[in-house]
């Protein structure tokens, strides 16, 4: 009985002493040289991925990131010409196919990813050409001196698009934005169409809507940080605006607040552009920032939830209930319907692709 118990207590230390070695040779193998070139969108979006994801990244594999303004249509257009100007972007989910059909991504290989990082994302957010990013949503957003708390708030967006109850300019994102900005989303629910019944979206009866808002939008947003600055400075009154960044210029101090109703939930991929002289970084990379600890960093910093469930280990419980998608949240929001943006047409183009070419119609008029 006492050599069986030894053999046991062997094994146990044994298989103790394994585990770390496991994961020490899954972080040696993540180290490397070089660099790799990351599109970002600032303020606090870059603030919070230069916490979680870039500054321990560099410090424990060696690989330097370098930083290049996001700008998706100048990268497409670098991708076309052999050159990118950058290895990583994150995008919708939703802007995926219309990415695949330009022959402008590269698949992801998982065998980087260590297995307990691939348990704790959903099949979803481990797609064969993208990886989680980040899961998140499109709220309404004040400028709390322009619609302070004593003062009627426009609470859905049939009242974001009247602005003669509540005046103000606008802030909704530019055509390049159109999904993940949820432009077509809000003014289909503005125009009356019930959340249950969104879609498919009717184009003409949206962008009906749309051109009914665009006299008085002040600000079509282009990148993340722009929706948040554009209402601190007064530019707009109230616009369509990631929570995250919001929150985080809030707990700044800004002037702003938003709520959750009527909210759209999204979620981002990370992809690798065709051409990429740096993939095997790029790899490295998605691998580093998709375990569970630094999702939860970044979630700590931005308030946006993290792809991988394990994550919620590590994060606080009163912090959880803030971040899109909690049970506290969910009941609240819409979840944007990535399969019909992503749907092609008998002309070969997906939703995307069409509605990107009637927003830009729309505002060159």
């Amino acid at each position: 009985m006492r050599r069986k118990k030894e053999i046991v207590i062997g094994l146990i230390t044994g298989l103790a002493a394994i585990a770390p070695l496991a994961a020490g040779a899954q972080d040696a193998a993540l180290k490397g040289s070089g660099e790799l070139v990351i599109t970002t969108g600032g303020g606090t979006w870059e603030a919070a991925q230069k916490k979680a994801y870039f500054e321990p990244f560099e410090r424990e594999t060696g690989i330097k990131i370098v930083l290049v303004p996001e700008d998706h249509a100048k990268l497409l257009a670098s991708v076309e010409l052999g050159k990118p100007e950058a290895d990583l972007t994150s995008i919708n989910a939703g802007e995926l196919a219309g990415f695949e059909k330009h022959g402008a991504v590269q698949k992801i290989d998982y065998k980087y990813f260590d297995k307990d990082t691939l348990d704790g994302m959903s099949e979803a957010l481990k797609n064969e050409y993208g990886v989680g990013a980040v899961v998140y949503s499109v709220v309404m957003a004040y400028n709390t001196q322009d619609f302070p708390a004593s003062k009627p708030r426009p609470q859905n967006w049939a009242e974001f698009f009247d602005t003669t109850k509540f005046p103000g300019p606008r802030g909704m994102a530019r055509c390049e934005k159109i999904v993940d900005g949820g432009d077509l989303e809000f003014a289909e629910l503005a125009s009356g169409v019930d959340k249950d019944k969104l879609y498919p979206i009717d184009l003409d009866r949206a962008f009906k809507k749309l051109a009914q808002l665009k006299p008085s939008v002040g600000r079509w947003w282009q990148s993340g940080a722009d929706a948040p600055q554009s209402l601190v400075n007064g530019e707009i009154s109230v616009s369509t605006a990631y929570n995250g960044r919001v929150y985080g210029a809030k707990k700044q101090g800004a002037p702003l607040d938003f709520t959750w109703n009527q909210s759209l939930l999204q979620y981002d991929y990370w992809i690798v552009m065709k051409g990429s002289p740096n993939y095997d970084n790029a790899m490295k990379f998605l691998a580093f920032i998709s375990k569970a600890k630094p999702q939860a960093v970044f979630a700590e910093e931005i308030t946006y939830g993290p792809t991988n469930n394990k994550a919620y280990e590590f994060i606080k419980s009163d912090l959880a209930d803030w971040l899109p998608g909690s049970p506290k949240i969910v009941k609240q929001q819409i979840y944007q319907n990535y399969a019909w943006w992503n749907e092609v047409g008998s002309d070969g183009k997906s939703n995307w692709e069409r509605a990107i070419a009637r927003c830009s119609a729309l505002l060159s008029q």
